[in-house]
């Protein structure tokens, strides 16, 4: 059973979404023409230049402003833009139904959003949810029937299962060989680690955008004295006593581990963010997410 199907955005933040765009500047491919901009030319939504006039050119492409003005003709030249895949890569392991809201449901809210800015860019838009259970692919499609589709997919998830972020990344990579920008909202929680996962996806030539999300009281654990931890994939249980000085070790070594993500992202040019539950996702969304390259 799904946790807290996502709602129907608002009209305005609707509006305000419709204003950015998702872009992948280091990917080539080819495909027909939509809103992103690569160095070929052609028709297209985005003015580039003028040139003079040659016999058998387009008409239509005339600027008869400048004729009207300068008795000369001038063809106006468009930057050639391309359709691009966007892949929306959602963690659907147990640990994601953790937190208030729950991760997962966070993760969806802005996988809707980003969905929903491709669509409505004349992208491609489709994805997985991934855990060590199972994964459960959304086929690529555009247009309105798509963002039907996309919000009745994300609707439906429910948590199940561990992390295994190689493993999913090369089924994923099996079901979409082809090239396009790959959205993982996940935790992060792997027990096998994230360098694997990340670097199949790397390997297979996608654009990466990563979203790591976090639960409030997954950083900043209170001290409670005796304790009983449990593994909510594994299942796996122990007591210990969460002292200030505890509380004080495992802030240390959390912060190094976010550190050590953020650096292997930045090294090998994997636009990274982290949000946490705590911050509203339409902030994340609008604000937040602007501070990467693939989205403006």
């Amino acid at each position: 059973m799904a946790e807290n199907s996502p709602t129907y955005f608002e009209p305005e933040f609707l509006k305000r979404l419709e204003r950015l765009r998702l872009v992948a500047k280091r990917l080539s491919w080819s495909g027909p023409k939509g809103e992103h901009l690569s160095s070929k030319r052609g028709s297209s939504l985005e003015f580039s230049d003028y040139r003079k006039y040659h016999r058998g050119d387009d008409l239509r492409y005339v600027d008869w402003n400048i004729y009207r003005r300068l008795d000369r003709l001038f063809l106006k030249v468009f930057t050639a833009e391309e359709e691009m895949n966007v892949y929306l890569l959602l963690d659907a392991s147990q640990s994601m139904a953790e937190g208030h809201p729950a991760k997962i449901e966070y993760a969806r809210n802005v996988a809707l959003a980003l969905g929903y800015i491709g669509l409505k860019n004349l992208d491609k838009v489709g994805g997985a949810a991934i855990s060590s259970d199972s994964l459960l692919p959304l086929a690529l499609g555009r247009g309105k029937k798509q963002i039907l589709t996309l919000f009745d997919f994300l609707g439906n998830l429910s948590c199940r299962g561990e992390t295994d972020l190689k493993a999913s990344a090369k089924s994923f990579s099996a079901l979409f060989p082809h090239p396009g920008l790959v959205v993982l909202l996940s935790d992060l929680f792997d027990p096998q680690g994230y360098r694997a996962g990340l670097e199949e996806l790397l390997r297979k030539k996608y654009r990466l955008l990563v979203i790591q999300i976090l639960d409030p009281a997954e950083v900043q654990p209170e001290p409670l004295g005796d304790v009983s931890l449990l593994d909510v994939e594994s299942g796996r249980e122990r007591k210990n006593f969460l002292d200030d000085r505890m509380v004080r070790a495992f802030h240390q070594e959390l912060q190094k581990y976010l550190e050590e993500i953020e650096s292997f992202c930045l090294n090998r040019q994997i636009d990274y963010l982290r949000a946490s539950t705590a911050i509203p996702f339409e902030e994340f969304v609008l604000l937040t997410l602007r501070q990467v390259s693939v989205v403006r």
